[in-house]
């Protein structure tokens, strides 16, 4: 089973990237947008990553202590079979996280599919991969419910500074958070009318006490 998570860059320690392929690419294009370090490994003459911006390419496999030094491995659908093989053996034990295109499976990694918007992107993910009206669904989910999500964000926001800007301790404010919790304040979001919205949290937020239970 794999779980989500959210990493920090790491500090002298690259992620290293064997081979290529559209996946590989936009894996590292991920890292390299997150300000990830990145050494491409890729057989000279192959040439799919070379001249990526941000990241390093080299055309000759790392060896042994430089990939187990890594922050994280991914091996790509055109990684040379003895590359593979030996990198593979190479990570046994390491602890590294890695992605291998040939067994998804067998990895320890997952590399979703990044669906970005404007103030709301999400990962998709399947143990299978997403296929193509999959990776469709995702798009049209995200322009169906973003209008939303950018109005419950800016909702928070505003929320968080009439909270803050009180004299309250954390559980007055927890208290206060948990009167915002209602569902007609989430329909008239739902339904495009945020002045609305936001005149009822500031009511609840206005009228809320310390003697709430």
């Amino acid at each position: 089973m794999k779980i989500p998570v959210l990493l920090e860059a790491p500090s002298g320690r690259p992620a290293r990237a064997l081979g290529g392929g559209p996946h590989l690419r936009a894996a590292v294009q991920g890292l390299v947008r997150a300000s990830w370090p990145v050494v491409v490994h890729e057989p000279a003459g192959q040439a799919q990553l070379a001249g990526l911006p941000g990241a390093q390419v080299v055309n000759y496999p790392p060896a042994g202590p430089g990939l187990r030094q890594s922050s994280l491995v991914l091996l790509g659908a055109t990684c040379p079979p003895d590359w593979r093989e030996q990198a593979l053996s190479d990570l046994k034990g390491a602890g590294i996280p890695f992605w291998d295109e040939a067994d998804p499976k067998g990895s320890s990694l997952a590399l979703p599919m990044w669906v970005p918007g404007e103030v709301l992107s999400f990962a998709a993910w399947s143990s299978g991969g997403l296929k193509g009206w999959e990776k469709d669904l995702a798009e049209d989910f995200l322009r169906a419910h973003e209008s939303f999500a950018g109005s419950f964000l800016r909702l928070a926001g505003e929320i968080r500074q009439w909270i803050l800007a009180g004299e309250g301790e954390e559980g007055f404010r927890r208290k206060v958070a948990a009167q915002l919790a209602n569902p007609e304040l989430l329909s008239l979001l739902v339904r495009g009318e945020y002045d609305r919205a936001r005149a009822m949290a500031q009511k609840i937020v206005g009228s809320t006490t310390r003697s709430l239970d």
